[in-house]
């Protein structure tokens, strides 16, 4: 175990004192995210702090991890450059959705096909539907599909101080625990967790940066970083939970609801926000002001509280679903999800028109008893 924690120190030292000289540099260059319109912030700040989580990821793994056990991941690690480099590009001069969509098809084929990593895929649904092994064209689309879905779903969530950051910690340190315990040699887990161990310790040094108010956001350097490690090492976890032969104490007889916990509130949001989007008659892809953590915000909560909320919920409903995958099936808690993820949009719409009402009538009261006097 010390050598996980040196793993994760040496990353987060190294991302910590880069993240004060990334500010300065990108200040003097007139680098900064700009407020206003559909941005909750104020004033000028520096964006692209993912490149410090990036370059403490490189130093920490060029450090501990061997490099006959890194040739495993070596599309992965390739894919991850190239994400970086198309998220840096977009942050220096906006690409076009589809020149970004198209990197992201390239780094998720790299991935899926790369022969070194024995090509990381959705092979099997678990019996979801009595659906077990996918046949092998269905298998890489589904896989190409869900790293595109999974990484863009994490990119939308970053609009807040510190829940983009809070959201990935949570989710990639209950999956670096499970690759470092589950040490299985010929699936290379314990070299998979020591990846996720190294992406922890520069996602902690930003967040003492990144929290309200922050002093820098990632940026699409950063969110498209973390979410496409986060899309690979779910469907990692899922391709060695569904193989038969795979026996472990920490097994789940619902793996693919486990999977879909690592992202329920990326995903319940970027869900939601297209299907209001779609019928208000609207494209899908339009930017505006009803993520979920917009309405928190409009109902009083500040941006520390917001993200806590959020990385707490993300924390429970992994929680409920680890419990409750160990004794029940996909077929019966996928569905359950879904029937939650449905509950909190109304809940949550109605808990804001609720609030918002009444400040509206008390305003109006205050008012009229104002005129009166």
């Amino acid at each position: 175990m010390a050598f996980v924690f040196y793993c994760a120190v040496s990353s987060f030292v190294v991302a910590f004192l880069l993240l004060p000289m990334l500010i300065k540099v990108l200040t003097k260059q007139h680098l900064l995210d700009i407020g206003g319109r559909r941005k909750i912030h104020k004033g000028f700040i520096p964006s692209m702090g993912g490149i410090a989580i990036f370059i403490g990821f490189l130093f920490s793994i060029g450090v501990w991890v061997p490099l006959s056990d890194l040739a495993y991941y070596r599309y992965f690690c390739a894919a991850m450059v190239l994400i970086v480099f198309t998220g840096l590009r977009d942050d220096f001069l906006p690409i076009s959705p589809r020149v970004k969509l198209m990197m992201q098809l390239l780094a998720a084929t790299m991935v899926v096909w790369g022969e070194g990593s024995m090509g990381i895929r959705i092979t099997s649904l678990c019996g979801f539907l009595g659906i077990y092994e996918l046949p092998l064209a269905a298998s890489y689309a589904l896989s190409i599909l869900v790293v595109v879905a999974i990484t863009n779903a994490f990119n939308l969530i970053d609009g807040l101080d510190g829940l983009a950051g809070l959201i990935g910690l949570v989710a990639f340190t209950f999956l670096a625990d499970w690759f470092l315990m589950v040490r299985d040699g010929q699936s290379h887990t314990w070299t998979m967790g020591l990846l996720l161990v190294a992406l922890i310790g520069g996602i902690v040094a930003f967040l003492c940066y990144n929290w309200h108010p922050a002093s820098i956001f990632m940026g699409d350097t950063g969110s498209l970083l973390l979410g496409f490690a986060l899309s690979i090492s779910i469907i990692k976890f899922l391709q060695i939970s569904s193989n038969p032969a795979f026996v472990s104490d920490y097994t789940f007889r619902a793996p693919l609801s486990m999977s879909m916990a690592f992202v329920v509130v990326p995903l319940f949001d970027t869900g939601r926000i297209f299907l209001l989007r779609l019928s208000q008659g609207r494209s899908p892809f339009l930017p505006d002001k009803l993520h979920t953590h917009h309405l928190l915000l409009r109902v009083g909560l500040s941006h520390s509280q917001v993200s806590l909320v959020m990385g707490t919920l993300h924390l429970l409903l992994m929680g409920l679903i680890f419990v409750f995958s160990q004794k029940m099936s996909d077929n019966f808690l996928i569905p359950s999800l879904v029937i939650i993820c449905v509950g909190m949009h109304f809940l949550l719409d109605y808990a804001v028109n609720v609030i918002l009402y009444r400040r509206r009538s008390k305003v109006k009261k205050d008012g009229v008893t104002a005129v009166a006097e």
